[in-house]
């Protein structure tokens, strides 16, 4: 089975991120040979704002669900993938003919989530065990809202490339240094 770096942008007009009332703005992938933490192939950016939020959900799902199924074909690999997962089972439920609950994505699928991993390295802290205190990721997701209502769909792109590109080199790291776990 294949391994995508899966991640979403959202826009969120309150304070707290609401699967039901918010929306989904970005859903990006990327194929990753495991083995090395290198990703291959192209960064896929859907964009809500060149399409709709209801076409970009669509495209990601007749992209990944297998046969027809309720279930996707690719081991996703990101960063706390529970907060994916209640928006993209919100939408399926509110676009498409799919209705699909937790167990049908991340309790009954393979899935690595490398939010643990931060969260050690945080001192067990999970305030703090982002990617932009371990890489060089210069921003954290709390600039999507504004660049959002100001209409920077370009600094959008940019965030997105700048994460995933933080995202590879971390998971490089993981890869470089698990085998010193087992000394």
């Amino acid at each position: 089975m294949a391994v995508y770096y899966w991640d979403i942008e959202t826009y969120s007009p309150g304070e707290k991120p609401n699967p039901e009332t918010d929306k989904i703005i970005s859903i990006q992938f990327q194929r990753i040979d495991l083995r090395t933490g290198k990703p291959f192939g192209e960064l896929i950016i859907l964009k809500e704002w060149e399409s709709s939020e209801k076409q970009i959900v669509t495209e990601f799902f007749d992209r990944f669900l297998a046969d027809g199924s309720n279930i996707w074909d690719f081991v996703p690999i990101g960063i706390q993938l529970n907060f994916e997962w209640e928006f993209i089972i919100s939408k399926s439920n509110k676009y498409l003919d799919k209705k699909l609950v937790s167990r049908d994505l991340h309790y009954s699928r393979p899935y690595i989530d490398i939010k643990s991993i931060l969260v050690l390295l945080n001192n067990g802290n999970f305030k703090g065990a982002s990617l932009s205190n371990f890489t060089d990721k210069s921003q954290d997701g709390k600039v999507i809202k504004n660049y959002y209502e100001k209409r920077q769909f370009d600094k959008i792109e940019n965030y997105i490339i700048n994460e995933t590109n933080a995202f590879f080199v971390f998971l490089q790291k993981i890869n470089k240094n698990i085998g010193k776990l087992l000394e």
